[in-house]
Formats: C-alpha cells, structure tokens, sequence
C-alpha cells in the first residue's frame, strides 16, 4: 500500500512538514510520482524515530560544520562562501564539542544535517550507470563514494550544484521511477558543491541508509574523524 505525505503524517503522528522532511532527507525511503511522494507502507514500518537530536540547520550552517572536518582543508570556492561570522563560529565550536562527545553522533548528524541539500530520487538506463559516476558535475557521495567501502556499482548517489541539476536529469535521460521499482540514482542538489566532498558528507548520506554495512561504515568514518 503506498502512502502519500498527508497519511504518512497520520500514521507517524507528526505534522506533514515533518514527514515531507523525513522522506526527502532519506529517513524513510520514498518516491516522487508525478511531483508527490509517495512512501510504501513497508517503507513506513521500518522508521524508528528515536530520541529527537536538536533542530536541522539550514544549509548553509550544515556545510559550515560538515566542512570544519575536512581533514586537508582543500582551498575551495566553497570555503569562501561559507565564511562564518563570529556568531556562527561560536555556534560550530559547541556544535563540533556536542557532536564529539555524543554517545549517539548518527542520530544527531541525521537531526543536524537534514537540510544540508535536496534530496532527489531517479531511475537511469543501468547501462549508463558507469558513466553517469564519470560526469564531473556529479560528486561521488554515500555509497558510491571510496571511503564508504562499498562502491555499489548497480547504483550512483551523489551531489550536484543546484544550477546543474536540470541538465544532469535532461543530458542523461533520468526520470522518475515506476511506482514500486527502486531508485539506482540518488542526487542531492545544493547551492555549492565541493569537488572534494568532506567525510563527514559522506558519514551523513550512509547514516540515513538503514543497511547494517551502511550504518557500520557512517560510524567508522566518524570515528576517523575523531582520530584527527
């Protein structure tokens, strides 16, 4: 049985903006059908909600810390625009102390990071899925990344520039999928986009995954991290 939005919200006793937010950050799996989506009731039961963590940051704030973790500080484009002012320095350190002392960092990062760009589901030609990880407008994320372990080759989740998203769907005919068939191409569109995604991007796309491999390879990442 699939479930749109409004029902979703019903079932999990949340408000729609709620559930709309679970699905799109990958939470609950979902698709969009003809601009809506819709969740399979399968899809439903498998969210544990969990403590609540604190409030998504937005965007912008979500990179900020994100890129407090790069381990090389790459000079990027991306660093300017996410300058922090003093206010917002401050707020990263008890940030970055809360997410190091946490007994539960994945819980938080999924609490923290929802917001950190759009989340789109598409299905490609499976034999286009080779190149399609080969488009220097796609940055490698999640699964399809190195770090994650697990390069799952039947499949791309990446991030893309938000001004690049429209011609990526039209260059390599990425449509929505058929009600009940998976998603292979997971794009995540935000306002500016690294070519080297920091790990803790990486650590929050797997963390949203539900897998037992998915969930084991966020946690040692983070624990890289840590080691740093």
């Amino acid at each position: 049985m699939a479930l749109s939005i409004p029902e979703l919200a019903k079932r999990l006793n949340v408000n729609e903006s709620r559930a709309r937010q679970l699905v799109q950050s990958g939470r609950i799996r979902g698709q969009r059908v003809g601009g809506r989506w819709i969740v399979e009731e399968a899809n439903a039961v498998q969210y544990r909600p969990g403590k609540p963590a604190g409030r998504p940051l937005s965007e912008r704030s979500a990179w900020q810390l994100m890129s407090c973790f790069w381990e090389n500080s790459p000079q990027h484009s991306l660093l300017e625009y996410l300058e922090p002012s003093p206010v917002e320095k401050h707020r990263l350190k008890e940030r970055i102390s809360r997410l190091q002392g946490s007994p539960d960092p994945l819980n938080l990062l999924a609490a923290w990071l929802a917001n950190r760009a759009e989340r789109f589901e598409f299905s490609s030609s499976q034999d286009d899925i080779a190149e399609l990880r080969e488009d220097k407008r796609i940055h490698l994320s999640g699964v399809s990344h190195p770090r994650s372990g697990l390069l799952a080759n039947s499949e791309v989740e990446a991030y893309v520039r938000r001004s690049d998203l429209k011609d990526i769907v039209k260059d390599w005919f990425l449509v929505e999928p058929s009600p009940g068939k998976r998603a292979n191409v997971i794009l995540r569109a935000a306002e500016q986009v690294p070519d080297e995604l920091p790990p803790l991007v990486v650590a929050a796309d797997l963390a949203e995954r539900p897998g037992v491999r998915e969930q084991q390879a966020a946690r040692e990442i983070l624990r890289s991290i840590h080691a740093h």
